[in-house]
C-alpha cells in the first residue's frame, strides 16, 4: 500500500478510521496542487466554445472524472536535493481552473513518475489518445513526441533528417535501428517526412511568445504552418520568445501561398502547381520516400504541361 505523507513530510497520525484518515490526507493534496507552466504547456487550450460547453457540464453535473496528481518532491521537479513534498498537476487543468473558480467539488488520482520526463512523455501519448485535437495540436504533439525521444535515446534532435548521418542510429551490436521518425510514422499512420515537419512546426511554436503559441493552437490566431516551421529551423531557441510583429517581419503571412500563380491559369492547372510547390517545399533528400517524392513531381509536371498545352 502506498505511504500517504502530509505536506510537511511528516507521515500521518494514525486513525481509527481508515476512511475519514484517507479522504483527510486526499483534502489536503487537494488544497496543495501545484501547477508547473512547462507541464500545463502540453495540454493543447480549448477553443472558447470547449471551454464554455465543459464549464457548462461541471456545473451542471459536476466534475466526474478525477485529476491526475503526480505525487513527488521538489528535487525531482527541478533538479535539487529538496525533498519537500509536492503534488504537480499532469492531467485536468481545465478542470481544475474551472471547478476552483465555482467552488466544485473534484476527485483526484495519484500516479508515481521517476522523472520529470517521464511525465512529459505520459503527457504527450495522453494528449495524443484524445479525439478532439486539431490538425495544428496534433502536428505539434507529434513534434514534440519525437523531440523527446530522440533526446531520450540521447541523440541530437537535429541530427535525424538534417545532416544525414546515421551512425548513431546503429545499435551496440552493430544492427541498424529503426529510426524515431519511422517508428512514429507507423504509429501515427503517417509518413516519415510529416513526422519530420511535425517537429519543425512544434520548434517553431516553442519559439513563439507563450500567449502567441496558445492563440495558435487554439485556433484564435492563423499562422502557415510552413512560416512556423521555417521558424523553427531558423530561430535560436536561446533567441527571446517571438511576437506576431517578429514572425510577421521574418516572413509576412499574406507570403505564404506555395507560390504566385496568374489568375489566368486554370483551376486544373492551378491545383496542380499548389500540389508541385508544397511537394518540392517539403523534399528531404535522406528521407526513405525521396526517390517517390521525386517521381510524384516529374508526373505531375507532366500532368500539368499537358493541361497547358
Amino acid at each position: 500500500m502506498k505511504k500517504f505523507k502530509t505536506a510537511s513530510g511528516e507521515p500521518p497520525v494514525l486513525h481509527r478510521n481508515t476512511a475519514n484518515l484517507m479522504q483527510s490526507m486526499l483534502d489536503e493534496v487537494k488544497a496543495n496542487i501545484t501547477i508547473l507552466p512547462e507541464l500545463k504547456a502540453l495540454i493543447p487550450p480549448l477553443q472558447v466554445g470547449e471551454y464554455e460547453q465543459l464549464k457548462s457540464n461541471i456545473l451542471k453535473d459536476g466534475c466526474r472524472e478525477p485529476l491526475l496528481i503526480w505525487q513527488t518532491t521538489q528535487g525531482l521537479v527541478d533538479g535539487s536535493a529538496d525533498d519537500t513534498p509536492v503534488n504537480v498537476l499532469i492531467d485536468g487543468h481545465n478542470r481544475h481552473e474551472i471547478c476552483s473558480s465555482n467552488g466544485v467539488e473534484f476527485k483526484i488520482s495519484l500516479r508515481e513518475f521517476p522523472t520529470l520526463q517521464a511525465v512529459r512523455d505520459f503527457m504527450i501519448d495522453n494528449q495524443l489518445g484524445r479525439r478532439n485535437l486539431t490538425p495544428e495540436q496534433m502536428s505539434y504533439l507529434r513534434g514534440l513526441k519525437y523531440r523527446n525521444e530522440r533526446q531520450t535515446v540521447g541523440r541530437p534532435v537535429a541530427e535525424e533528417g538534417r545532416s544525414g548521418t546515421e551512425k548513431a542510429e546503429k545499435q551496440a551490436a552493430g544492427a541498424p535501428a529503426e529510426r524515431t521518425r519511422d517508428k512514429l510514422a507507423k504509429e501515427f499512420n503517417v509518413s516519415p517526412r510529416t513526422i519530420l515537419r511535425d517537429r519543425d512546426y512544434s520548434e517553431g511554436l516553442d519559439r513563439l511568445e507563450p500567449s502567441l503559441k496558445e492563440e495558435v493552437l487554439k485556433g484564435t490566431q492563423k499562422l502557415p504552418k510552413e512560416v512556423v516551421r521555417e521558424i523553427g529551423k531558423m530561430v535560436s531557441p536561446e533567441a527571446r520568445p517571438l511576437s506576431l510583429a517578429d514572425v510577421n517581419a521574418i516572413a509576412p503571412v499574406e507570403a505564404a501561398e506555395p507560390t504566385a500563380i496568374p489568375a489566368t491559369v486554370s483551376k486544373e492547372v492551378r491545383n496542380l502547381l499548389k500540389k508541385i510547390a508544397q511537394i518540392a517545399k517539403t523534399l528531404d533528400p535522406n528521407a526513405t520516400e525521396f526517390v517517390a517524392d521525386c517521381d510524384q513531381l516529374i508526373a505531375l509536371l507532366k500532368q500539368a504541361k499537358k493541361q497547358v498545352k
